[in-house]
């Protein structure tokens, strides 16, 4: 009966609250219309329905919203602006104003100039960019557990979404599009606030006392973009012209989470930042050769599988960036802007790219593209194997590592030493097993005891920053997720001991 009292409570205390429920549901409906302005003709003119156009137009796009994340994070009231009930408003409006004239373009047969409609597509970078901080700041009051979940069944929905809209006539699936941002607005308002206290101060003293870019981390990334850049205005344009029906943009977002659900439950360890890359990118390189000897039609049904691993790769990396902030105590929206800059900068290439090899004279300079493409590829796979230490894009600096504690010489007689004792020996074959640094054992023992960040941080004598930096990378190299999962782990270690 205890038991069953017991397990009540703790599903009791697993729901999610109306409020985290309205803001989930609000990410959902705003990660659809990301992907539907980012990845599908949806917003095309008439003036803009061309290959050429949809590279310049797309591209125009993510320059602003990289532009958009440069300067948030150098921005000293960031925290402020993302929690501005007035600034949401304003760019709610900035952001409804493209779909809006592609609308009234369509109902009512009219042109706007071409330089009117680049700058509506700019500002609807930076307003997208905005709330793409915003809802990463709602989503650090979620706690590290849910905040996987949400990313994860919200990016299958929108997918499901994404499809839906694009199955629609040109004005309906617009008018759907309207409707997506301002309910996504409307549940923004009622989602939970940002527990988040942190100043932009204290995000900048962080980075300078413990952390630095990694230049392979922010390389790679680039080249992700780029890449996935030019494959989506590749598979934009056959969807343009007829040659692949609208749906299956939506089916390769339903394809990416399904990919990553499988993924997260029988091999989580591949999802670490560097190593899912590892895996993933030699079979990119090999689909970008194949694709190369590919004569139409094969070349168009091999762009969306390509694309799928490709955004695989940016779906991974996205959701690290959204845990990291919490987990290194700093402000959730600024190491989000600091990590997908790179990615988003490397979109917009890609997409200037793609329009360029679209035109008359690019077409010869394909092949040359390509081949760079996948040179620039092959090299970070040599220097990611030769120097594994530099996946991140920010990575630490080592710290000094101190001696453990000496042993008792005499033995011990109080049963509670004897069991502490114990695990210690079982802690210690955890960290031989895992690879873990000494100091990231001295953390384990104390998280398999059952205590908090602010605890540890007091028995080390060290921040609790650093405790959750340490903490982040116990469980990226275990392959797990909650603090439980290690305590499970830990106690089937052989301890090896005669306690």
């Amino acid at each position: 009966m205890a038991e069953t009292t017991k397990g009540h409570a703790n599903r009791k205390a697993n729901r999610y609250s109306e409020r985290e429920l309205a803001g989930i549901a609000g990410f959902t409906l705003f990660t659809a219309s990301v992907l539907l302005a980012a990845f599908s003709p949806l917003l095309a003119t008439v003036a803009t329905n061309t290959p050429v156009m949809h590279g310049l137009t797309h591209g125009t796009m993510f320059a602003a919203m990289a532009g958009f994340y440069f300067v948030i994070t150098r921005c000293k009231g960031r925290n402020e602006l993302v929690s501005s009930n007035r600034v949401r408003t304003g760019f709610l409006a900035l952001q409804l104003l493209l779909p809006g004239i592609v609308l009234l373009e369509t109902v009512l047969a009219f042109a706007l100039p071409l330089v009117l409609q680049f700058a509506l597509w700019a500002v609807f970078g930076a307003s997208g960019a905005y709330f793409s901080c915003v809802w990463a700041d709602v989503r650090s009051s979620l706690g590290e557990e849910r905040i996987r979940a949400a990313n994860l069944w919200s990016f299958g929905l929108a997918g499901c979404i994404v499809a839906g809209v694009l199955a629609m006539p040109g004005p309906a699936a617009i008018t759907a599009f309207l409707l997506l941002c301002a309910s996504s607005f409307a549940l923004l308002a009622a989602s939970p606030p940002s527990t988040t206290e942190l100043t932009s101060e204290r995000d900048e003293r962080w980075l300078a006392e413990t952390s630095r870019y990694s230049p392979n981390g922010s390389y790679i990334m680039l080249v992700d973009g780029i890449m996935c850049g030019v494959i989506a205005g590749l598979v934009v344009a056959r969807i343009s012209k007829g040659v692949l029906p609208p749906i299956t943009m939506g089916a390769a977002f339903v394809c990416v989470a399904l990919i990553f659900l499988l993924l997260s439950r029988k091999a989580p360890r591949l999802l670490a930042m560097g190593r899912v890359q590892l895996v993933l990118l030699p079979f990119l390189v090999c689909g970008l050769i194949l694709s190369g000897f590919l004569q139409a039609p094969w070349n168009t049904v091999a762009a969306p599988p390509l694309f799928v691993i490709l955004y695989l790769l940016d779906y991974t990396n996205a959701s690290v960036l959204s845990l990291r902030g919490t987990l290194l105590s700093i402000s959730p929206c600024y190491c989000f802007a600091r990590g997908r800059f790179f990615i988003v900068l490397g979109q917009a290439l890609g997409w200037f790219a793609g329009a360029f090899v679209a035109t008359d004279f690019g077409k010869g300079w394909l092949t040359v593209a390509a081949m760079v493409l996948i040179m620039l590829v092959c090299a970070y796979i040599v220097v990611a194997t030769v120097r594994p230490d530099q996946y991140a894009i920010v990575a630490e600096e080592p710290e000094p590592v101190e001696a453990p504690p000496a042993p008792m010489s005499e033995p011990e007689t109080d049963p509670e030493a004897v069991v502490e004792q114990h695990y210690k020996h079982k802690c210690a074959e955890a960290t031989r097993t895992f690879n873990l640094t000494p100091r990231e054992g001295e953390i384990l023992f104390y998280l398999v005891k059952g205590r908090n960040t602010r605890h540890i941080a007091d028995q080390l004598y060290v921040a609790e920053r650093t405790v959750k930096t340490h903490t982040y990378h116990i469980y990226q190299k275990m392959g797990i997720h909650s603090q439980q999962e290690l305590i499970d782990i830990v106690e089937a270690q052989e301890a090896g001991d005669t306690a």
